[in-house]
C-alpha cells in the first residue's frame, strides 16, 4: 500500500471519528438540555404548590384546633354574610378582617397552584408513578372542597382570579381584597368564605378535616418528591414562641403574639396563642435545658485561692486553717493521763 493510500485511510478514519464524537457529544448536550428545562419545571410548580399547601393547612387547623377547644375561633366571626364585605376599605381588611380575608385569599392561592400543575402536569418530570399519584392527590384535594360546598368547577375560577394577567404571578393580599370589595368579582369566592364562617361558628367541622387530611397527604408527597424536610411540621413550628415574661407552658403574659395577621387580630397579651389564634398548644419543653458552661456560683472553699501579691489586700475568701501536725507526747515522769506541762491533780 502506497503512502497515499495511507494518508487518504488516515484522513477518512480521522473524520469518521472526529463526527461520530460530535454527533454523541451534541446528543448528550440536548438530552442533559432537555433534563435540566424538565428539573427546572418540575420545580417550578411543586415548590409553590407545596408552600401554599402548608400554609392552607395551617391555617385551617388554627379553626379547627379552636373549635374543638372553645366550640368557635373568634378571629374569623366578623361576618355573617360575605356581601357585607361591599364597601369595606382596606382598613378593615387589614385590621379586624384579616383573619377571615387571608383566609380566602390563601385558599385562592392553592387552587391556582393546583390548577396550574394539573394543567401542566403532562410536560412535568417526576419518578416512576408520581405523576399518577400527584394527579390522585390533586384530585383528592379538589374532592375535600368540594364536600365543603366549594364545588370543582367554582375552585378553578377562583384560582384563576388569584392569578394577575399577563404576568402570570399571584395577586397579593392587598391586589385580592380590591377584589373582595367588588362584588361581581367577590361573588365567585363567596363559597369560600361561606365555608370558613360556618367553620369559625363550630359548623362543617367533619368537612374541615376531610380537607386537612388531604392536604397533609398531599404534602407528605410532595416533600418526598422534593426530597424536602416535613413541610407542615416546619409551618407549624414557625410561629411557636415563648414571649417576654410568659410561662414557657400556658403562654400567658405581657408580649405580644407572632404570626402576622393573626396576631393582629387575635390581640397581645395572650402568649403564642395570640399569634396564631386561640387554640395552639406550645410545643416548647416546659423545662429548658441550659448550655453548657462554667458553675455560675461555684463553692469558694474548692476554688483556687490566689498567690497574694505585694499590693493585695486582705484575702476576701477565708483560707482554711492548717493542720498543727501531731501534738507533742507527755513529758517523762509525767502520770499517766497527764498531758505535757500539767501538774498533778492538787487534791481537795
Amino acid at each position: 500500500m502506497d503512502a497515499l493510500s495511507v494518508t487518504l485511510i488516515s484522513a477518512v478514519t480521522s473524520g469518521a471519528i472526529s463526527l461520530t464524537l460530535a454527533w454523541v457529544s451534541g446528543r448528550q448536550q440536548r438530552r442533559d438540555s432537555e433534563r435540566v428545562q424538565r428539573e427546572t419545571r418540575t420545580m417550578a410548580y411543586l415548590n409553590p404548590l407545596r408552600w401554599h399547601t402548608a400554609e392552607v393547612h395551617h391555617r385551617l387547623s388554627l379553626y379547627a384546633t379552636s373549635v374543638d377547644r372553645d366550640g368557635c375561633y373568634p378571629p374569623a366571626q366578623v361576618l355573617a354574610d360575605p356581601r357585607e364585605m361591599e364597601g369595606k376599605g382596606a382598613d378593615w381588611f387589614a385590621g379586624k378582617g384579616v383573619v377571615l380575608g387571608s383566609s380566602v385569599w390563601m385558599t385562592a392561592c392553592l387552587f391556582a397552584q393546583m390548577t396550574r400543575t394539573r394543567h401542566d402536569l403532562p410536560f412535568l418530570r417526576l419518578a416512576g408513578n408520581d405523576d399518577t399519584r400527584l394527579a390522585g392527590l390533586l384530585q383528592k384535594v379538589h374532592a375535600a372542597f368540594a364536600a365543603c360546598e366549594i364545588y370543582y368547577a367554582t375552585q378553578s375560577s377562583i384560582g384563576t382570579d388569584a392569578l394577575l394577567e399577563p404576568e402570570g404571578r399571584l395577586r397579593s393580599y392587598r391586589e385580592f381584597c380590591d377584589l373582595l370589595a367588588e362584588p361581581d368579582r367577590r361573588v365567585w369566592a363567596d363559597p369560600v368564605t361561606w365555608f370558613l364562617i360556618a367553620v369559625a361558628h363550630g359548623e362543617r367541622r367533619p368537612a374541615l378535616q376531610r380537607a386537612l387530611d388531604a392536604l397533609s397527604e398531599l404534602s407528605a408527597f410532595l416533600d418526598d418528591s422534593l426530597a424536602g424536610g416535613a413541610s407542615l411540621r416546619a409551618r407549624h413550628g414557625a410561629e411557636i414562641h415563648r414571649p417576654r415574661g410568659g410561662s414557657p407552658v400556658t403562654g400567658t403574659g405581657t408580649g405580644a403574639g407572632a404570626g402576622g395577621d393573626l396576631g393582629a387580630a387575635a390581640g397581645a397579651g395572650s402568649g403564642p396563642d395570640a399569634g396564631v389564634g386561640r387554640g395552639r398548644v406550645p410545643s416548647l419543653s416546659p423545662h429548658p435545658i441550659p448550655a453548657p458552661g462554667p458553675d455560675p456560683s461555684p463553692d469558694p472553699v474548692l476554688r483556687p485561692i490566689p498567690a497574694p501579691g505585694p499590693n493585695s489586700g486582705p484575702d476576701p475568701v477565708p483560707r482554711p486553717t492548717p493542720d498543727p501536725g501531731p501534738r507533742p507526747g507527755p513529758e517523762p515522769g509525767a502520770g499517766p493521763g497527764l498531758d505535757a506541762g500539767q501538774g498533778p491533780d492538787p487534791g481537795p
